[in-house]
């Protein structure tokens, strides 16, 4: 059974030990546009964890875990079901845009 997945064109996902480890193990990738609209709500949350992060101004490594871990237990439930929420809204928007930006 072959698995798909999907990235955004990045180079780093394009690299020739990426397609050789997605090929040995008969990952398929998704055609995807360069510099497409993220759908993906994940990338809202990764921006509120750095923002959380970067407040707390972690100075070692020590700090930079313990500020993970903060931030992250800051992370309520109900922000992460609004993003999930939003995924209507989003494909109705890039629909609106023709594939252009959008706010999300």
């Amino acid at each position: 059974m072959a698995i798909m997945t999907s990235d955004d064109n990045a180079s780093c996902h394009r690299a020739q030990s990426v397609k050789a480890f997605l090929q040995e193990r008969q990952i398929n990738s998704m055609t995807w546009p360069a510099n497409s609209p993220d759908l993906s709500p994940i990338e809202n949350l990764w921006w509120k964890l750095k923002k959380l992060v970067h407040d707390k101004a972690p100075s070692c490594k020590a700090d930079l875990l313990t500020a993970i871990r903060e931030s992250w237990n800051q992370i309520d439930e109900e922000y992460c079901f609004s993003l999930v929420k939003s995924i209507p809204q989003r494909i109705q928007a890039i629909i609106k845009a023709r594939g252009g930006t959008t706010k999300y």
